[in-house]
């Protein structure tokens, strides 16, 4: 009776650990949304991009470079995270003003790639936006 409820409780500790695993994605087997961010500009106009994904993955890519995968976050911090581009609307929305350096949101979802993008002196960006930023920005400096 002793070794049966062992076992059990080995294979039900087993099935909730395989059940709660998370995707694990790899570079060109990204899901179809994403949310990106980063910067660039300056005189050699090198960006780097960041890459956010549903799960807390999170990747890097500096201009000519290959895409890494440099830390993760909490998936419920990614999943807020991502909700708060859908309040935003920002799946919806394009806002190009760069300027010589900037700072840049990207959400794509499928085909569909919208961009705000700010920089240009005198062109104001919703300060929402740039809390969101400053957000995803905070997820890269551990």
């Amino acid at each position: 009776m002793k070794t049966t409820i062992i076992v059990l409780t080995l294979f039900a500790t087993a099935f909730l650990w395989l059940a709660c695993k998370q995707t694990k994605y790899t570079p060109g087997n990204f899901p179809d949304k994403q949310l990106r961010w980063g910067s660039g500009g300056g005189i050699v106009g090198k960006e780097t991009t960041y890459t956010l994904l549903d799960n807390g993955q999170i990747f890097k890519r500096e201009m000519g470079g290959s895409l890494t995968e440099t830390s993760k976050a909490k998936a419920n911090k990614a999943k807020a995270l991502y909700k708060m581009v859908e309040t935003l609307g920002l799946a919806q929305r394009d806002f190009k003003h760069p300027g010589n350096v900037y700072d840049f949101i990207e959400v794509l979802d499928g085909d569909s790639v919208h961009r705000i993008s700010w920089g240009e002196a005198n062109i104001p960006v919703d300060p929402k936006i740039k809390d969101l930023f400053n957000e995803l920005n905070g997820l890269t400096k551990k």
